[in-house]
């Protein structure tokens, strides 16, 4: 899919008033929520695992995934597709063209000191795709931008897909 293309949907999704779970937020407006008090100085994200079932040519899944800066100042995230580093049992690595399929609506969060935001994530399977194996698996990895120093680190989510049978 083009860049152009990924943007309108993107955008198309937003506009359309995607459904989300009900989260406290910690301000007024969407996508700001409330971190726990005991990783309030965390930076982490959730869910760890997303598991979508009866997935199928012409499908769409979409989950929010929540992202908290733990930092006492600004921090800038990147949001993108990864492959698995290793996958469950009975699952296969996802094939490249899954990462055509996969849409993040904001892919460079910047979020303020200690602030937790969410971010949409849509699968959406063109109607005309072949199905890549009947179970496969990739990743969502959040990495802030900003950090310094000789260790780094970046976090992921599994996307655990079961296609229809």
């Amino acid at each position: 899919m083009n860049k152009l293309l990924v943007l309108l949907i993107a955008v198309g999704l937003l506009l359309s008033g995607c459904a989300q779970p009900s989260i406290p937020s910690a301000e007024p407006g969407p996508g700001k929520v409330e971190a726990p008090p005991e990783l309030h100085d965390k930076t982490w994200i959730s869910p760890g695992k997303v598991m979508v079932g009866n997935f199928h040519p012409g499908a769409r899944a979409e989950w929010p995934l929540t992202i908290h800066n733990g930092k006492s100042e600004p921090a800038q995230f990147e949001v993108r597709y990864r492959e698995p580093g290793s996958v469950d049992e009975g699952y296969i690595k996802a094939p490249s063209i899954v990462q055509d399929w996969v849409i993040i609506a904001d892919p460079t969060p910047l979020l303020e000191a200690f602030e937790t935001r969410e971010v949409l994530i849509a699968l959406v399977m063109p109607e005309d795709a072949e199905s890549p194996a009947p179970k496969w698996e990739f990743w969502i990895a959040v990495k802030d931008v900003t950090q310094t120093g000789m260790i780094q680190t970046e976090l992921a989510t599994k996307w655990l897909v079961t296609m229809r049978d």
